[in-house]
């Protein structure tokens, strides 16, 4: 785990250490590794509650929930690509979303290391 910069092996071995695994052994990183392995176990997650769980759950079933925004967008696709001059549109905005996400990802990515 020598390869990449300080803060690429360091996210790397907090990755490894999240997972449950034990990252490989890395000198230059080793005392920030024992640093999080301490604050791992003195944090462990708190259990949710069943009434956390049948609300979630409600919220995620639900009209309005992940479903319902499912069926939305199927029938916004549906509707928007019945023309094929919109299909090409359609395909450009996509791939701008994916452009733009992809840009936000990493440069979140880069802020947080």
């Amino acid at each position: 785990m020598t390869t990449g910069t300080r803060a690429e092996r360091l996210d790397l071995a907090l990755d490894e250490l999240l997972a449950g695994r034990a990252p490989r052994g890395d000198r230059g990183i080793a005392p920030l590794l024992a640093a999080a392995a301490l604050v791992r176990q003195a944090l462990p997650p708190i259990p949710a509650g069943s009434r956390f769980e049948t609300r979630m759950l409600g919220r995620l079933d639900g009209r309005g929930g992940v479903s319902g925004a499912f069926e939305a967008l199927g029938r916004a696709a549906q509707r928007e690509l019945r023309k094929p001059a919109r299909i090409l549109a359609a395909g450009a905005v996509s791939t701008a979303a994916v452009g733009v996400t992809v840009t936000a990802v990493a440069v979140w990515r880069a802020r947080r290391q």
